[in-house]
This record gives structure tokens, sequence and C-alpha cells, in this order.
């Protein structure tokens, strides 16, 4: 590291200027979404900015010999910790008088690892097949803040003790952000939940900027020429006599470039796409280019030092932090998405609130009166406290027996509660059912509102897409309907709760019975008739069918696709039940419920006489409905190969898929693959026979 290096700390308005980019692009994502599919980039442009302003901080101040890890931490915190109190504080006073006890205790757990700077894990750990909606988490947006909060821990400490032992800092950069990029890389496919949350897979975001910090100061000699090579290789094109001694055409290119890439992510990447993975590069690229283009590009200029540009990026980091819980406070008290009215009205109130604890909670800590007044280890003790409160709180019971009555606000979505809960309700001789959360399943079943023709597209299209390429191959389409317990055991359900006579999903059959090429099978009414002679088909406190509610369904499929089923014996299993048949005893929270052990059957195939071959599928997600992966049969009852494309319902149906068929295809779940399905069925070099799609009819 040479001792003499480039001053790059001083005031860059035109940074600014990008945290103006990516919280607008993070805002309108999260209030538009339909219209700026890619605004969520807008936090790996954070993830770059910081990267780069705390590395060069760092190396600066290890060069004069001055780096100090607790100033570096005192510093942190007044950055940090003052408007992320202020809004922890308003967040959970808000959640106080408008949040049921069930949403409360979430909260308050969320208020404690965002405290502590664990968010992030602790939501990987809630993600999955019935976790709450992201938009009912007021504090989801946290996550980020704890992967820098985690990254600021962390890389000083590396930087300090990687310059004592005299190592090569660049090296130490590359080697890090190279494996970390490398983890999200091979594992964004098999754990993308945990790449995406987890600083693991987001380090190497932040170290692009620590590297940029290195060149820029070590390199900026060499970075120079290589611009002015640049800016003479262009002019002389134009005029041969043409002398320049500066880089202004290689700044503004780096800049267009720059912009072009951020531009370009906020356009056309969106939620369909595995991320972070390399489509992350064009977003941390463009950070990038833009910051080594610096305050003399004319675009930079322009666009990013502009008064409006410049004050929205010194508001940034309390708009971020206020703008989510806005919004979602918006559509938890509505219920539903909120008018677009409505959610102009939530951004314009985020930028006052921003604002407001701006000019008289930040900037006083950092640069004005309250600097001398307020020490860091207060700060800090005061947002350790909220969590550690929090905490408590969400493991009281306080919150736990929080009802209606004690609620300030007048929710929409009360209508579809039964009992305190959004989320689950018990009906009669102890069944569990799921609430209104999962998919507006009890809005759904009381028929409140029926789905319009863009609603009605949007599920169908994409099913009569995969027939239609499908026919052209040859291959068969069946889609098999997994029934919501409620629609096979309504006799349990609450007094007050009265299902319509007309099914939601009648609004979707009739479009898909017409669907050439596509064989449609629900099997509520065989379920409804047979309960009573064949047993338990559901589990009572879980939401799929058993062993035999699975089976039932599937012969009646393959007596439509006129294919011979295996023979099957059951027997009543009376012992205790998988965890996943006990999902809402989960979901509730419900202690010491009786749980049943007389609802599910352990089953004999007849013939026995096969063998299965299991082949993972290399790369590919494990899925809520099990793993991706290929079986093969080395007797089965059809030489029909099959291709499964489904949901948690296909989980109960695969002994029996697997010996049916002489291949079964596991491809993964409908939410990821099913428009996907006709290029991979276009592409495969082995068409199967027949696709079986399995969708559970709240999903409709």
């Amino acid at each position: 590291m040479k001792a003499e290096t480039t001053q790059i700390q001083d005031y860059r308005s035109e940074i600014d200027g990008l945290r103006a980019f990516a919280v607008l692009s993070v805002i309108a994502f999260h209030a538009f979404p339909n219209l700026f599919e890619g605004g969520f980039v807008g936090v790996d442009i954070f993830f770059v900015i910081s990267g780069f302003l705390i590395t060069s901080h760092i190396f600066e101040s290890l060069d004069r010999e001055q780096f100090s890890l607790i100033n570096f931490f005192q510093r942190r915190i007044r950055r940090i910790f003052p408007a992320l109190i202020v809004v922890l504080i308003a967040t959970l006073v808000f959640g106080w008088v408008s949040l049921l006890g069930e949403e409360l205790s979430q909260l308050g757990k969320h208020i404690a690892s965002g405290a502590f700077f664990i968010i992030n894990s602790i939501l990987v750990n809630e993600s999955g097949y019935f976790d709450t909606i992201a938009e009912t988490k007021p504090l989801l947006h946290l996550w980020s803040l704890a992967v820098e909060e985690q990254f600021y821990i962390i890389w000083p400490l590396i930087l300090w003790i990687s310059w004592k032992l005299k190592f090569n800092l660049l090296i130490v950069t590359i080697l890090i952000g190279a494996f970390s990029f490398y983890l999200n890389l091979n594992f964004v496919k098999t754990y993308p939940t945990e790449i995406f949350f987890l600083s693991i897979g987001r380090f190497w975001e932040l170290l692009s900027g620590s590297f940029l910090a290195w060149l820029v100061l070590y390199r900026s000699d060499f970075f120079f020429k290589i611009k002015l090579s640049f800016d003479k290789f262009i002019l002389k094109a134009i005029n041969p006599r043409y002398k320049i001694s500066h880089d202004f055409i290689a700044l503004n290119a780096l800049s267009f470039v720059g912009i072009s890439l951020l531009m370009y992510g906020v356009i056309f990447i969106n939620e369909s796409l595995s991320f972070p993975s390399y489509w992350a590069l064009i977003p941390v690229t463009g950070t990038m280019l833009v910051i080594a283009s610096g305050s003399r590009a004319v675009i930079n200029r322009i666009f990013l030092m502009n008064p409006v540009a410049v004050w929205f990026g010194l508001i940034s980091y309390p708009l971020y932090l206020w703008h989510w819980p806005v919004l979602s406070y918006l559509q938890i008290i509505e219920g539903e998405f909120p008018h677009r009215d409505a959610r102009i009205l939530a951004v314009i109130i985020s930028i006052i609130l921003a604002w407001l604890t701006f000019k008289f909670i930040e900037a006083p800590i950092r640069f004005g009166s309250l600097k001398k007044k307020v020490n860091s280890f207060f700060i800090a003790l005061t947002l350790f406290s909220i969590g550690a409160f929090a905490y408590f709180l969400s493991e009281s019971n306080i919150s736990k027996s929080r009802t209606y009555e004690n609620l300030l606000f007048d929710r929409n979505s009360f209508k579809f509660a039964i009992g305190n809960s959004l989320q689950w309700f018990q009906g009669k001789d102890n069944w569990l059912f799921l609430g209104n959360t999962h998919n507006k399943t009890i809005q759904k079943l009381l028929l409140d509102d029926k789905p319009n023709s863009t609603q009605i597209n949007e599920i169908n299209l994409p099913i009569k897409n995969l027939a239609d390429t499908a026919s052209d191959f040859g291959t068969k389409v069946a889609l098999l309907i997994g029934p919501n317990k409620s629609s096979i055991y309504p006799e349990f359900l609450p007094e007050k709760l009265n299902p319509s006579k007309e099914k939601y999903i009648n609004f979707f059959m009739r479009d898909l019975n017409n669907f050439p090429n596509l064989i449609l099978h629900n099997p509520t009414p065989e379920l409804i008739e047979s309960k009573s002679k064949e047993g338990k088909l559901y589990f009572k406190t879980g939401t799929h069918y058993n062993n035999k509610g699975a089976f039932l369904s599937f012969i009646g499929l393959m007596k439509k696709l006129n294919i011979e089923h295996p023979e099957v014996s059951f027997k009543l299993e009376k012992s205790k039940n998988d965890d996943n048949d006990l999902d809402l005893i989960g979901i509730s929270g419900l202690e010491d419920f009786p749980i049943p052990l007389d609802e599910n059957w352990t089953f004999i195939f007849e013939n026995s006489n096969f063998e299965l071959s299991f082949f993972d599928l290399p790369r590919e997600n494990a899925t809520p409905f099990g793993k991706q992966e290929i079986v093969v049969n080395s007797n089965p009852v059809s030489n029909e190969k099959v291709w499964v494309i489904g949901d948690s319902f296909t989980n109960r149906l695969r002994p029996f898929l697997n010996r049916t068929f002489s291949e079964v295809h596991y491809i993964g779940h409908l939410d990821d693959k099913l428009n996907q399905a006709p290029s991979l069925l276009t592409d495969s070099q082995d068409k199967p026979d027949l696709i079986i799609l399995v969708k559970v009819e709240r999903s409709f």
C-alpha cells in the first residue's frame, strides 16, 4: 500500500444523487410494482455506495495510522441508530393500536431483530409456503440494513487485522468478494431465499465498492492515464491535430454507460429472475461506473448533482426507513393492495417524515447542537433497549391476547377474520383452518369479490400456453386441483362462517374446461361423497389431504386420463404425525392443542415387484412441494413419461406417481416453472407423454 493516497472523503454531491436514484427506485417498486418491476435493485446500489465510502475511510485512516475501531463504530452509531430508533418506536406504537395479537407478536420479533441487525436471518427462517405476505411486515425492508451493519462490523476488523499482519488489502478484498460471488452464483437456485437475504450472498456487492475505493485511492494516476488514452483515441479519429490533456470524454462515457445500466436494471430486471445471481452485476457495475466518473461528468452534473436529486440523497436513509412501514400499514388497514391515490399519499407522507427526521434528529446528532450532548453509548443503549422491550412484548401474553376490542383502527380486513386471527381459525370439533392472509381464503370462501377477466387470465393463460405448446409435440396436459380443506369439510367451519354456494374457483374452471389439450380434474365432489365411508381425508390440524385423500384424488385423475392406477391397501396409522401434517399448529401458535392420532393412513402397494431409482436435478431449487428430481420405475403400471409441476399438494401424490409411470420428472413449483414450461418443453430433447399440474384451490 502506498503511503500517499488520493483524498476521496470530501463531500461528493453526485453520490447523494446516486442515493436519491436508489431510494426512489425502491419506493417506486414498492408503491407501483407493475410500473417499476426492477426498482428493488436500488438496494444493490446502496450496497456498492456503502462499500465504497466505508472502505475509502478505512483505507485513508490506515494509511495515516489513525484508524480506530472505536471511533469507526461511534461514527456508524451516530449515522445509523438515531433515525432507526425513531422509526422503530413509531412502528411499534402504530402496531399497538392497529395489530392483532399474533401480528403484534411478529412485529415485536422484527423490531428486536432489526434493533440487533439480524432481521435478515429471521426473515429467512420465516420464509416458506405459509409465510405471511410480505406486504404486511412493516419492517421487512430492514433486511438490507442488517446486511450493511453486519458488513460494518466484520469488514473493518478484517482490514485492520490484515493491515497489522501486512497482508495485501487488495488481495484480501478480491478473495472475500470472489468467495461471496461464488456462493451467490452456485446457491442462488438451491437456496434462493438465503442468498437473497443473508450477508454471505451479498458481501460481494459491498466489496465491489471496496475494490473501487482501492482503485481510486491507490491507482488514480493509472486510472487517469487509461481515461486520457481513451479521449485521445476518440479525438484523433475526429481531428488528428487535436491535442488534449483531459479525460472529459471517458468520464462522460463511464457515466452514460453506468446510468444506462442502472436504468436497464430498474426497467427490465424483475422478481421472476434468480436474484442476485449474474443479474446483480448490472446495478453493481452501473453504480461503480457512475462513482468512478465523478463530479466532472456532465451527465452526473445534470441528473445527479441538481438540487432536487441532492436533497433526496440527503434524506435517502430516513426515507428508506419510513416508506415501507407507511405503505405496509396502509395495506394492513385497507385489507388489500391500496388504491393508487392512497399509495401516492403514502409516499408523500414518507418524504415529509424523512425530512423531519433528517432535520430534527439525524443532522443535529451527527453535525449540530446534539453532537456533544448525546454520546454514542447512550444512542446504542437506547436502540438495544427498544429491541429487548419489543422481544419481551412479543413473548408476553399482552401481545398474544390482543383482540379487536383492543384496537383503535377499524381495519377493512376484519370482516374476513374469524375469531381474533387473520392467519388461522378454529372450527368445530378442534378442526383448524387457514385464515384470510393466505391467498384471501375467507374472502374467496364468502365470494365477497368475484374475479374479473384480468385476474382470470392471469391464472389461466399460462396453463393455456402450456397446453397449446404441448399439443404441438403430442404431449397431454392435465391439471389436478388440490381442494381447500374447507371445501371438503364445510360442516366443521364455525357457525358464523357461511360459505357461498357458488365457488370462487368455478370462474376459472369455466375457461379451463374449454381449453383444448387440457384434462381438468377437480376431485372435490368425489372426496365429499367418499369421506363418510373412507374415513378422514384431511388433517384436522393441517392444511393438506392425507395419504388416502391424495390417493383418491390421484385415481380420479387417472380415470380421466384412461390410465391404470396401482392397487393400494390402506391401514389407519395411530402414531404421531409429521410436522408437515401439523402446519396449522405452527401457524396458530396454539400450545397443548389436542392432536388426533387417527387421521393418517399407511399404505402398501399390492404389487411390490418394482424398483425406483432417484436422480437429483442439478442446481435446482428445493421447493415447498419437495425435491426436484427424476424418478425411474423398473416395473411401471404405465410406460408413459411424465413431468410434474405443482405446489405442496404434490407431496403426498409422489408415491402414487412414482409407482404408476416409467419416469417422473419433478420439474419445480408452479410459481417458478409454469411460465417457463413451454420453453422447457420446446427445448427438451426427451419430450414427456404427459405433463401433470397440481394446483391448490386457494391459489386461484
